[in-house]
């Protein structure tokens, strides 16, 4: 039969246990507390642990949470035993890694099949045991270090759920995440990747330095793992890359060597690949097994968190669009004037608009219909979008009137640019039926500083004079 450990400060619980187990066959070794049952699982071979929740010196969830943490002792089942079916006691006896949670009072046979059951269970190799004897202090020693970083660990968690009420954009919730799980394992480079469907968005955090093959490389590494994780189904395939970078200006050339210690920990919801974290670099390498079960649940919060900030995003994000083009509506491309506007005249940079109308797009309808109109808005919008910097803003102005937005862009090159989105807009067909339309746009292009205006709405109003002296030109030409 089995060696049980009983650690409860009841001389007649111990006794009780002694002579059950005892006419079963079973050794028991009967001890008065936690720290006791400590010491004598260190020293030798041990089957079961049974231990009191309360207890004087140490309770049983602190010894149950220091068996479980052990090496030698991780693999022998506990049993934990409270006087009273409190659901909080059953929680935390669960939470601290015990194997089963029952009370006093129940029958002594269903404890003896219940200690039959797990001393009869699958036995793993012990594995060797320190050098050096665990004495008391030792063991008490080894209890503050466990409580510390238990602390610490509910700290970090708790840091990152602060960041999920206090954040709205994407980008700072991402850096304010990694942040904190930089204060979990000194990465060199990290990355959130969050699953849809087929695709994936990854979103790189670089600490170091770093030349950009090696991002690629770990990028490449988070794609593999995500799909590896994900199982069944073709390759993810990353639909949306963000690097961002806290390495700052530091005077050291970026390292182009490969990384070690890549490391990815995934997050499942209702069976599928939710996203994961993942991190990269010498120190990551040396990454304890203990703390792996807490990356994961690190990886989890910092999902959630990131994830709440991209949903208010998206959300948001609808509200500011065009229901047709999915630009921006005449509302936000007003406000995005404004703060451009503010940006340009506190650095001293310029800022350009194109107010772009489409020729003759009331007859485009009437020969056409509505549903060709609307195709052909939603057309032209694809076309100024994909034809501008990332740094700049294309909205919808009203009816078939356009808005483009030009940060530090000076008079001459908003010129240049209004006639490449010109010329695109004239190349490409439009209407249905084997014969398409050609559709033709007159834009206006006013600049500050450069011109007399003195806020933006005065600078709306000199883009719209000059698309008047265009169209009086002509049309189909930039004024």
């Amino acid at each position: 039969m089995g060696r049980v450990i009983v650690a409860d400060d009841s001389l007649l619980v111990r006794r009780m246990f002694q002579r059950l187990l005892g006419e079963a066959g079973h050794e028991v070794i009967a001890v008065g507390d936690g720290l006791e049952a400590v010491e004598s699982a260190f020293a030798g071979e041990v089957d079961l642990i049974i231990l009191d929740v309360l207890m004087p010196r140490m309770n049983g969830y602190v010894a149950c949470r220091l068996l479980k943490s052990e090496p030698s002792t991780r693999a022998v089942p506990v049993l934990m035993l409270s006087g009273q079916a409190d659901i909080g006691d059953r929680y935390w006896g669960l939470e601290t890694g015990a194997d089963h949670y029952v009370t006093k009072d129940a029958p002594p046979e269903r404890l003896l099949d219940l200690v039959n059951e797990l001393v009869s269970g699958p036995r793993h190799p012990r594995p060797p045991a320190p050098p050096a004897e665990h004495s008391q202090t030792d063991i008490l020693g080894r209890v503050s270090e466990l409580l510390d970083r238990k602390l610490f660990e509910a700290t970090i968690l708790s840091e990152l759920g602060q960041v999920a009420g206090s954040l709205e954009r994407v980008g700072e919730a991402f850096t304010s995440v990694m942040e904190v799980v930089a204060r979990a394992v000194d990465y060199s480079v990290g990355s959130l990747a969050f699953a849809d469907g087929d695709d994936l968005e990854i979103m790189v955090m670089a600490r170091r330095p770093l030349a950009m093959p090696v991002v690629d490389a770990f990028e490449a590494q988070v794609a593999a793992s995500a799909t590896r994780e994900r199982g069944a189904g073709p390759p993810l395939r990353a639909v949306m890359r963000r690097f961002s970078s806290t390495a700052g200006s530091e005077p050291e050339s970026p390292t182009a060597e490969p990384l070690d210690g890549f490391e990815s920990f995934s997050v499942t919801r209702g069976g599928s690949l939710n996203g994961l974290l993942a991190l990269a670099g010498p120190s990551v390498a040396q990454t304890a097994n203990e703390h792996r079960a807490f990356l994961g649940r690190v990886a989890s919060q910092a999902l959630i968190v990131t994830e709440n900030a991209r949903l208010f995003h998206r959300v948001r994000d609808l509200s500011l669009r065009d229901g047709l083009t999915g630009l921006y509506n005449h509302r936000h491309s007003m406000e995005l004037v404004n703060e451009e506007f503010e940006r340009a005249s506190r650095y001293g940079t310029p800022l350009s608009l194109l107010m772009i109308d489409l020729d003759h797009f009331k007859s485009f309808n009437d020969e056409n219909g509505h549903l060709a109109g609307d195709a052909a808005l939603k057309a032209v919008g694809r076309l100024l979008s994909d034809a501008i910097r990332t740094v700049d803003h294309v909205g919808r102005h009203g009816g078939e009137e356009f808005l483009v937005i030009l940060s530090h862009t000076d008079h001459e090159s908003a010129r240049r640019t209004a006639e490449r989105l010109r010329s695109l807009v004239e190349g490409h067909p439009f209407g249905p039926g084997s014969a398409p339309r050609r559709i033709t746009a007159s834009i206006g292009v006013a600049t500050h500083p450069g011109s007399d205006a003195r806020s933006p709405m005065e600078l709306l109003r000199e883009a719209d004079r000059a698309l008047y002296r265009a169209k009086e030109a002509g049309r189909n030409r930039v004024g």
